[in-house]
């Protein structure tokens, strides 16, 4: 396979979420998830990074008078992990609403989808089986 030199090199990918909920999404991310904070900053606005594992990271962005959340699933954030079932106690545990129960997937692996404090689901999953 020949490169394509008009390919661009993704250093890193960043989905950032303007959030009204910053607090509860910090805790979410960082406590429900397991992702690592990377940075968190308070001059010139709130926000924080957490890795997500290579070049994937989330960020929020503290906007506590921008409009409220809006519950999509028009756009999501899928989470490739080893178990699902740790997440998915922490979530139910801390109150977070479950869009999909965890079940196997028809494709393979097992699954379940949880909303964010700011309406993003989260599509927590386990590897595709061959």
């Amino acid at each position: 396979m020949v490169a394509d030199p008009a390919r661009t090199e993704v250093e890193e990918f960043v989905f950032v979420i303007k959030s009204r909920a910053f607090a509860p999404s910090f805790r979410f991310f960082g406590e429900v998830l397991g992702l690592e904070l990377v940075e968190e900053w308070s001059e010139q606005g709130h926000g924080a990074v957490f890795s997500a594992g290579g070049p994937a990271r989330v960020e929020l962005i503290d906007l506590p008078e921008s409009p409220g959340p809006v519950a999509s699933d028009e756009v999501f954030i899928g989470l490739q992990v080893s178990d699902i079932d740790p997440i998915y106690e922490r979530a139910t545990a801390a109150g977070h609403e479950i869009i999909r129960e965890p079940a196997d997937r028809p494709w393979g692996g097992r699954g379940f989808v949880v909303r964010d404090p700011n309406g993003i689901a989260i599509n927590v999953y386990t590897a595709y089986r061959s």
